[in-house]
């Protein structure tokens, strides 16, 4: 009888640690979340113009500029309603304008990019998610020697958030 007694009180005192056990235990639910912004475009509306100019010629800076004017090149752009989001602009060297077959004298670097807003992590959409950018940049003094005709180029402007 006190086996009995014993296996009996044994089994009430695992039974209670297995109910104590079980009554510290919690559980609770989280939100998985994600904001997915609009895409990020830019737009090129006009494009950077040194003008005219001959042989020999100094070098030309073309400011950025606060507004659109007839050298600086210009962009749209547009995304996230005030998201802030940066500008990346050619390194110097990377740009070259060149005429012909590029040969000598059929060559002329661009260099000193600037933008408004700057480089960098400088940029704003206003409250419609768009931004005007502006960029300017300095044109090599010519040669002496520079060969006439329509010297063209093309650069690239990131914008990324």
């Amino acid at each position: 009888m006190l086996k009995k007694r014993y296996m009996a009180a044994t089994i009430a005192l695992a039974a209670s640690y297995l109910i104590s056990q079980n009554s510290f235990a919690a559980s609770t639910t989280a939100q998985a979340l994600q904001q997915v912004l609009a895409a990020l475009t830019i737009t090129q509306v006009s494009d950077l113009d040194f003008g005219t100019a001959a042989a020999g010629d100094a070098a030309k800076t073309v400011a950025p500029g606060a507004a659109e004017d007839a050298e600086n090149a210009s962009f749209l752009v547009a995304g996230e309603a005030n998201t802030a989001y940066t500008i990346t602009l050619p390194a110097d060297g990377v740009v070259t304008m060149t005429t012909g077959g590029g040969g000598a004298n059929e060559t002329i670097g661009v260099n000193t990019f600037a933008s408004t807003p700057a480089a960098g992590a400088n940029g704003l959409l206003d409250g419609s998610g768009q931004q005007d950018l502006f960029v300017g940049a300095t044109r090599d003094a010519l040669g002496a020697s520079q060969v006439a005709g329509s010297y063209t180029a093309t650069f690239t402007v990131d914008v990324v958030y």
